[in-house]
């Protein structure tokens, strides 16, 4: 069976162990691998996106920070906004696991950007909008934070109104503004509101974050009788999955509320899921809102000395805290300046092996593939700063005669040595390719025809001095080179680099018709009309105006 390609293997892998985040940043992994290997950009960035979320999956925020940075760091220079709008998303998200929350705002806003006015968005605008807006919501800009999330509440109601998960996401976001601002009526507004899409969501984690909040509100407002239902909606809930750190905040204040009406039994379940799941999770921060909650009942229950122990221990862990965020973040640059190590190298060799790629073996010159790229560059420079291009070409007089006599060991070795005249001339405006067999050709930016002339007389020289012996050759029995030039200006007409090669050429052969070792230049007219040139120490290619 054949095998797939590369990139369509990272999708294959990526959606089999979609539910299985472990498995599947193992098995990404083995694939990034060999994408590195074969130096495949596009596959390269798109396995660090998919690692990225998969660490993501597995709420291991810190450590995914790397992965977005190398897949943002490749993606960047691929034309692919679809892939890199994901990863920017995915920086943002882990910046804001680290707490950096400005920096986190600034790769949403980048992402936001590329999926502007696009018809199928591989993220949608109101979930980089909800991410700016929990960001905000985090620095303490509640205000902020509450105008973005009825915006985006707004917005998917009009839109999309069947996707009750976000219809959710973005309603809880909207009560913690409204919260935060201690305008709980509002805040319960927001959750009626998107309390029929409740039934439709089968996530017990976004459930309970959910009934969470309408508990807190209900309780804020006075309503001890709903708020109590819906506390024990959360705690089955909080029991069916072991994965609600992100609202135990709530929990902690659901607990003060009932303390205060004397419902001492659902507090202490409360108090009972957290240090059940402090001890499953192992996590520092829930550690210590498990033994707040405890100290809290532990004082309402007259046991002081018990509640003095345990601030104690409350106090070893805020320092343990410390430490840990501390780690985390050096961790965290540490992976983002191994990624930038390893793109760095990366790229290194990428280019070498590009650059190897459009080098001729024999001669060391660029080959005819790198001419289109560097073609390209001088058109793009001269056009913009009203420079002259100029092309060159030149081929060995009598080069059959020269191997037949010589040999073809000797006839690379007088391909070599022409090349390495050519070789003598390169600069950041002259650029030598070997355009096959015995032939090279010269691109010249920005030269005067003055400056022109002098250089492509230089190289006919340089090649007749060198005295390497050709009998076969009238030309002075030596080894002689036949040379058309071309310099044009580039302003105001249609000419592009094949014309300039064909002009070249034209004049290449001109000097060949001539009796060879000779230097012609090609000289466009008005029209289709042209004329050529004899270029000779005391003759210009055209009178400098």
């Amino acid at each position: 069976m054949e095998k797939q390609p590369l990139d369509k293997r990272i999708d294959l892998v990526s959606d089999k162990h979609k539910n299985d985040p472990y498995l599947r940043e193992k098995e990404l992994k083995l694939l990034l691998k060999e994408a590195e290997k074969c130096a495949d950009l596009h596959a390269i960035g798109k396995t660090n996106l998919y690692i990225s979320i998969s660490i993501f999956n597995q709420g291991k925020r810190g450590s995914m920070l790397g992965y977005a940075y190398k897949a943002v760091s490749v993606l960047e220079k691929l034309n692919d906004p679809s892939l890199l709008a994901q990863s920017y998303n995915l920086m943002g998200i882990a910046y804001a696991g680290l707490g950096s929350f400005q920096s986190a705002i600034t790769y949403y806003n980048k992402a936001l950007q590329l999926v502007q006015g696009k018809k199928n968005p591989s993220i949608r605008k109101e979930t980089l909008l909800n991410n700016i807006g929990d960001s905000y919501f985090q620095m303490g800009a509640f205000q902020k934070s509450l105008r973005i999330s009825l915006d985006c509440l707004s917005g998917c109601r009009k839109k999309n109104p069947e996707n009750h998960r976000a219809m959710i996401l973005y309603g809880i976001n909207c009560s913690d503004s409204f919260c935060s601002l201690g305008q709980f009526s509002q805040a319960k507004e927001a959750l009626d509101s998107v309390e029929p899409d409740a039934k439709y969501i089968e996530h017990p984690i976004l459930l309970c974050g959910y009934y969470t909040r309408r508990s807190y509100v209900l309780y804020a407002i006075g309503n001890a009788e709903e708020g109590a239902k819906n506390a024990d909606l959360v705690l089955e809930l909080a029991h069916s999955n072991g994965d609600s750190y992100e609202f135990h905040y709530y929990f902690e204040q659901i607990v003060g509320f009932q303390i205060k009406i004397g419902d001492l039994e659902r507090a202490k379940r409360f108090s009972d899921t957290l240090t059940q799941y402090a001890s499953v999770g192992g996590h520092t921060l829930d550690q210590i809102t498990a033994k707040r909650v405890e100290a809290m009942l532990c004082i309402v229950c007259g046991d002081r000395d018990r509640a003095l122990e345990l601030y104690k221990e409350i106090a070893s862990l805020f320092d343990e805290l410390l430490k840990e965020k501390r780690e985390i973040q050096y961790e965290s640059q540490k992976s983002v300046d191994i990624a930038r190590l390893e793109i760095s190298k990366m790229m290194q060799k990428i280019r070498m092996n590009e650059e190897k790629a459009e080098r001729d073996a024999l001669t060391g010159l660029m080959n005819r593939s790198a001419l289109v790229t560097v073609s390209g560059e001088f058109i793009e420079n001269a056009k913009k700063n009203k420079k002259k291009i100029g092309g060159i070409f030149l081929d060995i007089d009598y080069f059959k005669e020269y191997n037949d006599t010589y040999g073809h060991a000797a006839g690379d070795e007088a391909i070599k040595l022409i090349a390495n005249v050519c070789k003598a001339e390169v600069n950041a405006s002259v650029k030598f390719f070997r355009y096959g067999g015995d032939e090279y050709f010269g691109l010249v930016l920005g030269h005067s025809n003055k400056k022109m002339e002098e250089l492509v007389l230089r190289i006919y020289d340089n090649v007749r001095s060198s005295g390497v012996k050709h009998v076969k050759n009238p030309n002075g029995q030596r080894l002689t080179v036949s040379v058309g030039v071309v310099n044009v200006d580039l302003q105001n007409t249609d000419i592009t680099i094949l014309d300039i090669i064909k002009y070249a050429d034209r004049a290449l052969y001109h000097a060949k018709d001539r009796g060879k070792d000779d230097v012609f230049a090609y000289i466009p007219m008005p029209g289709s009309e042209h004329e050529y040139k004899r270029i000779s120490p005391d003759a210009f290619l055209v009178q400098e105006q």
